[in-house]
């Protein structure tokens, strides 16, 4: 595969996370708790990655489990981060501040893989960034609060992700690494449910919306970016994915009835610009330097 053709398939991941936020407030509307909702899609999609993948699950390898566990771990610590600090924050804001990882990824690859970040990726997330801003700030940043630590902390959590996937991840199964994610994922929200307990209201609209979200945002999109992860560096896919904001805003107007102004069609415009800009670099010897680092650090590590 091309890593022109990663980017499409990447982009249409993109879309299909941004949906996750109606089919989310579907559930939450019907009164379903935050860390419910996060095990019932993992543990779903854990069944369902392994009634469709169970011929390549059977015989899983040690390293594919362990990346998996690893993976599932991290993505575990993200969505708590994330529950908490929305708890104290407000949405838009929140947003906003778990979309820096943007600008985190240029220099946090960088450090993990000792490739200097092209000035042209760090401009790309300063872009897509202040597009995100411009989409998500209803109401401005206003002043710090403990939240905003918490959400930064997210955002960082965001970016490890996908650097940890590439450090680790060598030639493993994508399918395996995926299956034992969601599944350690699930166990630790699991556990956190208990804690928060139950909402208890699975209507029919909440129930079609969880089955959605496990077998799209998680089962199909984080597939496609574990295996989008092959072919591209984790900035190239950290900017394609803030496209989400901008499906996100439009599928609100469109089923929520949710407004998009000026200020907020700019911002797409902004984070339209940022990954054109990533995307459409050109090949040299910087971005060729990039592209092998991940594959030269797994040789170094065997």
């Amino acid at each position: 595969m091309s890593r022109r053709s990663a980017s499409w398939l990447l982009l249409a991941a993109s879309a299909m996370w941004g949906s996750s936020f109606v089919a989310s407030k579907y559930c939450i509307n019907s009164g379903m708790l935050q860390f419910e909702i996060v095990f019932c899609r993992f543990a779903l999609g854990s069944v369902l990655t392994a009634a469709v993948f169970w011929r390549q699950l059977r015989r899983p390898a040690r390293s594919a489990v362990r990346t998996g566990i690893a993976m599932g771990l991290l993505t575990a610590l993200t969505f708590t981060l994330e529950m908490f600090g929305l708890a104290v924050t407000g949405a838009s804001k929140a947003s906003f501040l778990t979309a820096t990882n943007l600008v985190m990824m240029p220099f946090l690859y960088a450090l993990f893989f000792r490739v200097r970040p092209a000035r042209r990726s760090v401009l790309a997330a300063v872009l897509a960034l202040t597009g995100v801003g411009l989409l998500s700030l209803t109401e401005g940043l206003g002043g710090a609060a403990p939240g905003d630590l918490l959400l930064l902390a997210d955002a960082a959590t965001y970016a490890l992700n996908s650097l940890l996937l590439v450090r680790l991840a060598g030639e493993d199964s994508r399918v395996q690494i995926s299956f034992f994610q969601f599944l350690t994922t699930a166990a630790c929200m699991g556990a956190l449910t208990l804690l928060q307990g139950t909402g208890g209201a699975y209507t029919a609209p909440a129930a079609l919306s969880v089955l959605y979200l496990a077998a799209v945002p998680t089962v199909l999109c984080y597939l496609i970016k574990n295996f989008a992860l092959k072919y591209l560096d984790p900035v190239r896919c950290t900017l394609i994915l803030s496209t989400e904001s901008i499906f996100c805003a439009i599928l609100s107007a469109v089923l929520l009835g949710e407004r998009m102004n000026g200020r907020m069609l700019a911002g797409a415009a902004l984070i339209c610009g940022g990954v054109a800009a990533e995307i459409l670099r050109p090949a040299g010897p910087g971005a060729k330097q990039e592209a092998e680092a991940p594959q030269n650090l797994t040789e170094e590590t065997k």
